[in-house]
């Protein structure tokens, strides 16, 4: 008996991966300072130079 190919699940894994999942996701990602020089954390706007 022949096994099936793997190939096609993996291509549909990646096609999959790829789509988007929330129309509300920020296109741009800033890094910011989390209440230390230390800590940092993602927003979703510019932050205010320091």
């Amino acid at each position: 008996m022949r096994q099936p190919r793997p190939i096609p699940l993996i291509a549909l894994v990646a096609l999959l991966g790829g789509c988007p999942s929330d129309p509300g996701n920020p296109e741009t990602l800033w890094l910011a300072l989390d209440g230390s020089e230390l800590k940092v954390k993602l927003i979703d706007h510019e932050p205010t130079p320091f």
